[in-house]
């Protein structure tokens, strides 16, 4: 396998990959938050189309605050919808 190839598709030095405008999925008031079409199609199966709406704009409303949010801007923000993880359970108190 070419090294500059897996380099590329993984993003600077194996992280996360920025993703191309034309690669993320159009959410309705959602800007920052950077899902494919796929994942917001999966987390919609997952977690109903309610709860997701409320769990995107919880880190919407974060990255667009947080200085800690910064890392996580203009890459692929899918790890953050974990079952167990902070933005569902703020979007299930809420």
């Amino acid at each position: 396998m070419n090294r500059s190839i897996a380099s590329i598709e993984n993003g600077k030095k194996g992280g996360r990959p920025k993703y191309a405008p034309d690669n993320k999925a159009s959410i309705p008031d959602i800007n920052i938050v950077i899902l494919t079409p796929k994942q917001y199609g999966s987390l919609i199966e997952k977690y109903g189309y309610e709860l997701l709406s409320r769990a995107l704009n919880v880190l919407e409303a974060w990255l667009k605050t947080s200085p800690e949010a910064a890392k996580y801007r203009g890459k692929n923000n899918y790890a953050h919808f974990r079952s167990d993880g902070w933005v569902i359970n703020s979007a299930k108190k809420n």
